[in-house]
């Protein structure tokens, strides 16, 4: 489960893509994954170039900018009446396109406000993680990069260029898909500010659970000890500070309610009384078994928690703050407890708590049939694609503060062709690019 939360989104939108029509996939590779000069010549000309023309395009597009994949790419999509493209790091492939072919229906999957994401990194002083890059960079260069001077010139930098490759999105996209509102909403207030009139629509599509993950199964039973649990791994710079704040929590409330911790973790275990450190899990559904109580109080904002669709799926209660709850639709939701204190006196008796528990688990479950059922996803995802507005716009208001951070000649049923292009995998056409 580690680190899979893209992954299974990207399967879900290529799951919902496939009835559409004939879909042909293609793979980005990387400079780093190429291994050869001329991959790296052309990302360092991409970033000169951008630097020159005042577009500085971010590092994780231009190790995507060698010319020969572009093209490779470009002539699996040449009759597609509709092209995919997985990710903002796909930009260079998007000029690529656009400029030979301006009259194709281009639909970008940003997924996330990357720019976003990145301030937050600078503003809390946390340090870059090279995610799904750190296998295939050598470890010496690894340790520079990381380092806290260079980190803070590399953060700063890509912050201001994903701004950059964000309004180009906008520009030469017809459609960017994200999957929270708030950064849907961010991302047309930046629209209406540009000087020239963008091209491209902005949706949000929220991630879809999948019906096998949803085995909601009664929370509690007779003689089920109450417990809380976390998943995820430490690797990602989110959970590691979730992992903390529960841990310090633990530490100082010594509460009677054990805390397990689920997933592979990098760095030595702490050891905290009453909480216990389970490592990997094949099933996930051990995590979630009876009397389990979700903790994921988030502390970096941005797209949809996964492992929150995932507890509502197994039917338990979701306690968390307001950044773990963003994006999705839940007014009023009763366990969304920003205040320390109010989460403790939680956290110390949730059996006082059966009437507030019993309300999140009826808002959760009519959160997943309202937003996240499979034809939702599939019908939002077809709107994209053909052209028509994914989820009405008045349900998505422009953000109230600033940004931060052709048609088909086929009839709308069935398309003749739909080409996907993803920006790097471990399997065929997905990127294992953020997780939760």
């Amino acid at each position: 489960m580690d680190g899979a939360g893209r992954v299974n989104v990207a399967r879900s939108v290529r799951s919902a893509l496939a009835p559409l029509g004939s879909l042909r996939e293609a793979r980005l590779q990387n400079a780093l994954e190429r291994r050869r000069l001329s991959g790296a010549g052309a990302t360092v000309w991409a970033l000169l170039r951008g630097l020159l023309s005042g577009r500085p395009l971010p590092l994780q597009c231009a190790i995507f900018a060698d010319p020969s994949g572009m093209a490779a790419a470009a002539a699996a999509a040449a009759d597609s009446d509709v092209i995919y493209l997985d990710g903002v790091r796909t930009l260079p492939l998007l000029r690529h396109l656009r400029r030979r072919r301006p009259g194709a229906r281009i639909v970008v999957d940003a997924d996330d406000l990357m720019s976003r994401r990145y301030g937050e990194l600078i503003d809390r002083k946390l340090p870059l993680s090279l995610g799904y890059l750190e296998a295939r960079v050598p470890g010496p260069v690894a340790r520079i990069v990381k380092s806290r001077a260079v980190a803070r010139l590399v953060l700063g930098y890509e912050r201001l260029a994903l701004r950059h490759a964000e309004r180009e999105l906008l520009a030469l996209a017809d459609r960017v898909v994200l999957l929270n509102r708030e950064e849907a909403g961010m991302l047309r207030t930046e629209a209406d500010r540009l000087p020239a009139r963008t091209r491209a629509a902005v949706l949000a599509i929220p991630p879809v659970v999948g019906s096998a993950a949803r085995r909601r199964a009664p929370w509690s039973s007779p003689g089920a000890p109450l417990r809380a649990v976390f998943i995820g791994t430490d690797a990602l710079t989110q959970n590691r500070l979730t992992i903390d704040f529960l841990l310090d929590l633990w530490q100082r409330e010594r509460f009677p309610m054990p805390l397990v911790i689920y997933g592979r973790q990098r760095r030595p275990e702490r050891r905290v009384p009453n909480v216990t450190w389970a490592g990997y899990v094949k099933d996930i559904s051990d995590v979630y078994a009876p009397g389990s109580v979700l903790v994921t109080p988030s502390f970096l904002s941005g797209g949809i928690k996964t492992k929150v669709l995932e507890g509502f799926a197994h039917g338990v209660p979701v306690v968390g703050n307001s950044v773990t709850f963003e994006g999705l639709d839940l007014p009023d939701y009763p366990l969304c407890l920003d205040d320390r204190d109010a989460l403790a006196a939680f956290l110390r008796a949730p059996a006082n708590h059966s009437g507030a528990i019993a309300r999140a688990l009826k808002m959760e479950e009519e959160c997943l049939r309202r937003d996240h059922a499979g034809p939702v996803f599939a019908a939002r995802w077809a709107d994209a694609v053909f052209g028509r507005r994914g989820i009405d716009p008045a349900s998505e208001p422009r953000a109230r503060s600033g940004f931060q951070g052709g048609a088909p000649s086929a009839s709308r049923s069935r398309a003749r062709a739909t080409g996907g292009i993803n920006d790097n995998s471990s399997d065929a056409g997905f990127a294992p690019a953020a997780g939760e």
